[in-house]
């Protein structure tokens, strides 16, 4: 019974969105205050990550696609990572909307967003790659009513031709938030919370890894691994922010 209750709270929730738009005046999708879209204030309070950018962080560069300077440690296992903004400041709470409330709104604002982005630093060797997200726990799963990386890796591949291969891994540890700070070591929190669950869609394929943030880049390289480790030719990660 309660599963079944469970498994109505997001698209209750997303009426609810809908009804309060047909009754209420357009809302900002960030900070909820009297405007369509995003308010200007929220506007310009996103921090974008902007070219001339490094070819494999991202970061600052002297040239588009040139190396940033930096060491690179944080993305072992990774060839390259994508993500349009910070997470800071208008970036932050449109994920914290999309995430926690199931925002519609803020979820097809970062959606177009990580799609610009992909399509702005992309390059032929990633034209067959396929999609898997970061997969959250079965309980947390079931508590939010949906899964924010699977929905983004769906909406990413009708959008960029390209294979969603949900269910690839799975969350096997019910871990602490990697921001809790209960948590001593991040890597240390995620290092046995993942598997590979199906590794035909990977062998020998460039494999996109979706999530909503990249803060640590321990759950990225856990994930990362695994999927080297089943087969994939290299992996890239695209997420919505960077912290």
């Amino acid at each position: 019974m309660v599963s079944r209750a469970v498994s109505w709270r997001r698209p209750l929730r997303e009426l609810a969105h809908g009804l309060a738009d047909l009754i209420l005046p357009p809302a900002c999708i960030a900070c909820g205050v009297a405007a369509p879209g995003l308010c200007p204030p929220c506007r310009r309070n996103l921090d974008w990550r902007r070219p001339p950018a490094c070819g494999r962080c991202g970061e600052p560069a002297l040239e588009p696609g040139g190396r940033c300077g930096g060491d690179h440690a944080e993305l072992r296992h990774i060839a390259q990572l994508v993500a349009p903004l910070r997470y800071a400041g208008t970036g932050g709470a449109l994920v914290r909307r999309f995430k926690l409330d199931a925002d519609p709104g803020a979820a097809a604002w970062l959606l177009r967003a990580m799609v610009g982005a992909w399509q702005a630093a992309g390059s032929s060797r990633w034209r067959h790659a396929c999609l898997v997200p970061v997969p959250l726990h079965a309980r947390r799963r079931r508590q939010r009513g949906f899964d924010q990386a699977a929905w983004l890796a769906k909406g990413l591949g009708r959008r960029l031709g390209l294979e969603a291969a949900a269910g690839v891994l799975v969350r096997r540890l019910d871990t602490l938030p990697q921001g809790d700070p209960r948590v001593l070591s991040r890597q240390g929190n995620v290092e046995a919370a993942f598997a590979v669950q199906r590794s035909r869609p990977l062998r020998g394929r460039p494999v996109v890894l979706v999530d909503d943030v990249f803060t640590s880049g321990a759950t990225a390289r856990a994930c990362a691994r695994l999927l080297r480790d089943a087969g994939a030719a290299e992996v890239a990660v695209l997420t919505a922010c960077r912290s």
